[in-house]
């Protein structure tokens, strides 16, 4: 995908095709981080949404105008050095523009992005050979495309959820709540009550909607899922996350899904 994005899930629709052949009405996605999944899908109708007002910025952008998009970044990148990157990080935190976001997106380190508390993007420079954009204005323009069908917000996923009718289906991949794993993508952390507000909203809308989530496979996940409606299926899938070989190591996800 175009933005890069901590926790992308391009394995799960791919390893778990199944999982996504069935019919709905709206497409709902939270939590849409890179899009990878929405991207796959391509649905006819659908809200995505995510809290950070700078990504989401970045898809408006994107979907409105991706032309001038394309040709703003490719013009940064093919200007980019170190030096250069810092410029342009102060640049972006002082007033930030998608085509700084983007261009600090594909350059940054490992591809993360976080705020400090102050809410100032804060990662360092990356290091890579291949190259920092393999994307053609095509690309941008297919993407646009796709964006055409979708409501695009920046709100709280409980707003988004406020949102969904009867069968819709709502693919839910929230940060994930466990000790030393990466969830600081700005200066307000995902926390304990927020998944279970989250997950208290997914028992109730399980009625009428089909609903996919994914998190990692801990006891205090799955028992906030009430009721028969809800299957459980354990996967274990590579991270991506560290920037070094050492620290990408396997983990234990679970899909929870009711269809």
């Amino acid at each position: 995908m175009i933005i890069k994005w901590a926790g992308s899930k391009k394995w799960l629709f791919k390893r778990h095709p199944h999982l996504f052949t069935i019919k709905y009405n709206t497409y709902f996605e939270p939590f849409l981080g890179g899009g990878s999944i929405f991207f796959l899908l391509r649905p006819k109708n659908a809200c995505i949404s995510d809290i950070n007002e700078h990504l989401i910025n970045c898809f408006k952008a994107l979907k409105e105008d991706p032309k001038s998009l394309y040709l703003d970044v490719k013009k940064l990148i093919d200007s980019h050095s170190e030096e250069t990157y810092y410029l342009r990080r102060d640049e972006f935190n002082r007033s930030p523009k998608p085509e700084l976001f983007l261009y600090l997106n594909r350059t940054c380190y490992n591809g993360i992005y976080r705020e400090n508390s102050s809410g100032k993007f804060n990662v360092p420079v990356g290091k890579r050979s291949s190259s920092w954009l393999p994307f053609s204005q095509d690309d941008f323009v297919y993407f646009s495309e796709v964006l055409s069908n979708a409501n695009i917000k920046q709100q709280s996923f409980l707003d988004t959820l406020s949102g969904v009718k009867e069968n819709d289906f709502i693919y839910v991949d929230p940060p994930y709540i466990k000790e030393n794993s990466f969830r600081e993508y700005g200066k307000d952390v995902f926390s304990p009550d927020d998944l279970g507000d989250l997950v208290s909203k997914l028992n109730e809308l399980s009625k009428n909607n089909k609903i996919l989530f994914s998190n990692f496979d801990l006891p205090n996940v799955r028992e906030l899922f009430v009721g028969p409606q809800w299957k459980f299926q354990s996967v274990e899938q590579a991270t991506n996350i560290s920037g070094t070989k050492k620290g990408r190591t396997k983990m234990k996800e679970v899909l929870i899904y009711n269809y």
